[in-house]
């Protein structure tokens, strides 16, 4: 089957700061696995992860959440192998990585000011599909080089474990339709004025 997400983590970020910046709200269900269609958590190296299944995060959802603090994007698509990883900081993008496979077992697309963390993690994985045979192999150890990026400066995987949490520590979101938000800011201003 293989993944299709992505996922955004705000440094020193809350599930009410992502909410109002992406424009969801709690539903008060929890899981243990990130299975809905959006899901958030709190992970203990102080960030906060929102993580979209089935949808890529938007430039303009991460331009919003960035002004609340640093924010890591990852996406991975395993059907076409491709993933990407971005920081983002006052609502724009400081750098991004991309690898698509199409475009060669090797491929990898830096922008911006990568963290120096990007060295290590390419190296390595460059060095495992090399002995894994090259462009030839039938495995592609580079497409793991943004989430592995992401990872490092997050402490986030969307396909591992998370060290130090147990139990349901995902909380599904759900998107706040408009109708909802004029209700929300209509009973708002009417408890305030009583």
């Amino acid at each position: 089957m293989g993944y299709s997400l992505s996922w955004a983590a705000l440094k020193g970020g809350n599930l009410q700061k992502a909410c109002a910046a992406l424009g969801l709200r709690a539903t008060g269900e929890r899981e243990e696995i990130a299975e809905s269609k959006i899901d958030g958590a709190a992970l203990p190296t102080g960030w906060y992860v929102v993580q979209l299944n089935r949808t890529e995060m938007g430039d303009r959802e991460l331009v919003r959440l960035s002004r609340s603090g640093e924010v890591v994007c990852c996406f991975v698509e395993d059907h076409v192998m491709v993933s990407w990883a971005s920081g983002w900081s006052e609502g724009k993008k400081v750098w991004s990585v991309v690898h698509d496979c199409e475009k060669g077992r090797f491929h990898l697309d830096i922008k911006g000011l990568a963290p120096a963390e990007l060295k290590g993690i390419a190296e390595r994985l460059t060095a495992e599909q090399l002995a894994a045979g090259g462009e030839k192999a039938d495995v592609d150890h580079v497409y793991d080089v943004p989430a592995e990026l992401a990872k490092e400066l997050t402490g986030y995987r969307h396909d591992q474990d998370l060290p130090g949490l147990t139990g349901e520590v995902f909380e599904v979101l759900e998107r706040e339709s408009a109708l909802g938000k004029l209700f929300g800011r209509f009973g708002r201003r009417n408890t305030s004025v009583a």
